[in-house]
């Protein structure tokens, strides 16, 4: 199989480059409908590969969807253990069973609430609050200089794709 610039230059010689007279008609369309074939592979090899990472996509979603529902077993039959051994412990040759006890911080009301008020009260709220990197909203930028506003460090830029469907 040859090579898509193979196939170019091939056609490239079927043309008098000076004159721009096509050489030879019959082999020209012979090329035009060998690149135009090797354009479709490559296009339906990216359908493919889209179609694959589709399954790929559905089939983990799938076992997430598994998983959870046994993380969830999981709890309820460790609450109904907890119930049934009533702060009792279980001991035998193939399980150990027993009941600890932890502390953990439970949000009264809401978040955001708490929040401000470690912001407002506090030396450093960084102590207690995990600031993510600040994410540009690119399609509200988009609108803006859409719009005719001007936004230093941005610029709507024109680009090109294909779209294989």
């Amino acid at each position: 199989m040859r090579a898509l610039y193979e196939i170019n230059q091939d056609i490239l010689d079927c043309v008098d480059l000076e004159t721009g007279e096509i050489l030879d008609t019959e082999k020209l369309d012979a090329l035009q409908m060998e690149r135009e074939s090797k354009l479709e592979g490559v296009a339906l090899w990216v359908k493919d590969l889209k179609a694959e990472a589709a399954a790929v996509k559905e089939e983990a979603d799938k076992l997430n969807a598994r998983k959870k529902a046994l993380d969830n077993k999981i709890e309820s039959i460790k609450a109904w253990l907890l119930m049934a051994l009533d702060g009792q412990k279980l001991n035998t040759p193939r399980c150990k069973v027993y009941q600890t006890h932890s502390q953990r911080v439970t949000i009264v009301g809401d978040e955001k609430d708490l929040i401000a008020w470690l912001e407002r009260n506090t030396e450093d709220p960084r102590d207690y609050i995990r600031y993510k990197d600040p994410e540009l909203r690119k399609d509200e930028i988009k609108k803006a200089l859409k719009d005719g506003k001007e936004i230093e460090y941005a610029k709507l830029e024109e680009t090109e794709s294909v779209v294989i469907k």
